[in-house]
């Protein structure tokens, strides 16, 4: 692009420019306007030559057709005629004061939109430009959807889209000048579709719990595949995986789902963030051959397995019990059986010593008449002898109850 270059003292006005592909599309197009002033009365003629209009082909194909100058008559007059619009700005920029003085839309414009050759790119460039003589262009707003983009002039232009899915979208931009005032212009922009993924291999059953969900299919080589598991219109799980060098993918998941139809779709993203439309959706019948805890699903099989380990838990849990029991009551008996033989053993010592007082005491009764005093050192040991054996009775008995 250059800018036009004039002489007044050869008369002569030379112009180079273009526009980034596809070019210009459409009828009616302004290459240049040129504002002759006219110095004196008399004659001037207006002519062109070298001019050409390329296409936008590889080899840049002259189509202008041919062009034809012009005579005018230049006349002296006292008559001023202004411009269409005011070329001088005002003194101040208050905004209250420009909305008060500026009540004109920006210029018109279009939109241009370049794909950089390639009709897959989710980020095209838009170009779009226009200007405001009286208060000046304040921003633009883009408008795709329902978002809304705020550009100030001069701001990395041409604007980069973001990044857009394969769709046809309505592109709305709006200059607004510094008085509020706006002007828009629309284009529309189709992003198509990168290559499509295909399914290759999907079960046409999968029991969670029981058994793997394997998925293969091809897709571009070294792109991401998105796997989707849809149920009634909602997405249940979403998976990302690499496909290789060949472009060959496949998924082995042993996630737990609940029984049902499920619809299975993948879709490709490659590198530049380009995604491809879903690719034709496989039906899966999810069948649950299981028991639902919560969010958690424990297949039946899983479940016999978790009640025989919970059955042989109690069952040795038991037998140990049993046997701690029965080896305690052993050593009880063993630990009464000796207890029984210390008190017979203590008993029998305190009985014949008990029993040797006595004789001795009946001997000396056979000598002489025994006296008050020996009479109840007698009659006391007699009493110890009860007395031993009902200790003895009652704990013999309490000792054959623990037991």
């Amino acid at each position: 692009m250059e800018e036009p270059v004039f002489l007044n003292s050869s008369g002569k006005i030379s112009f180079l420019g273009g526009v980034p592909s596809p070019g210009y599309i459409g009828k009616g197009g302004k290459v240049i306007s040129i504002l002759f002033k006219a110095q004196s009365a008399g004659q001037a003629t207006v002519s062109f030559g070298g001019e050409k209009i390329l296409a936008n082909d590889p080899y840049g194909t002259n189509i202008f057709a041919g062009s034809s100058g012009g005579n005018y008559t230049a006349v002296l007059t006292e008559e001023y005629i202004p411009p269409e619009k005011p070329i001088e700005k005002p003194p101040s920029e208050e905004p209250e004061e420009l909305a008060a003085e500026d009540t004109e839309p920006p210029d018109d414009f279009e939109i241009i939109i370049d794909n950089e050759g390639d009709s897959t790119n989710p980020t095209p460039l838009l170009y779009f430009e226009t200007k405001d003589d009286f208060s000046g262009i304040s921003h633009y707003e883009a408008i795709i959807g329902k978002e809304v983009f705020e550009i100030k002039p001069g701001e990395s232009f041409p604007w980069r889209l973001p990044k857009l899915s394969p769709d046809t979208y309505q592109i709305i931009v709006k200059a607004v000048d510094k008085a509020g005032n706006s002007k828009e212009a629309s284009t529309e922009i189709k992003i198509e579709s990168i290559a499509i993924p295909k399914i290759t291999t999907c079960p046409g059953t999968f029991r969670p719990g029981e058994e793997m969900l394997f998925i293969s299919g091809t897709a571009l080589p070294n792109s991401k595949v998105i796997i989707f598991f849809e149920k009634d219109g909602e997405l249940i799980k979403k998976w990302e995986i690499t496909s290789d060098g060949e472009g060959d993918w496949s998924l082995a998941k042993e996630d737990l789902f609940r029984s049902g139809i499920y619809k299975i779709t993948a879709r490709t993203e490659d590198s530049r963030g380009a995604i491809s439309d879903p690719s034709e959706p496989c039906s899966v019948k999810v069948i649950l051959g299981g028991i639902s805890i919560g969010p958690l699903i424990i297949s039946y099989k899983n479940f016999t397995s978790i009640g025989l380990i919970i059955f042989f838990t109690l069952l040795a849990l038991i037998i140990f019990l049993v046997w701690r029991i029965r080896k305690t009551q052993a050593l009880i008996r063993r630990e009464t059986k000796d207890l029984k033989t210390k008190f017979y053993k203590e008993y029998n010592e305190l009985r014949a010593d008990i029993e040797k007082k006595l004789m001795k005491s009946r001997k000396i009764r056979d000598i002489r008449p025994a006296s008050d005093k020996e009479k109840k050192e007698e009659e006391q040991l007699l009493q110890d002898l009860i007395d031993v054996e009902k200790v003895l009775r009652e704990e013999l008995k309490d000792i054959e109850e623990i037991t």
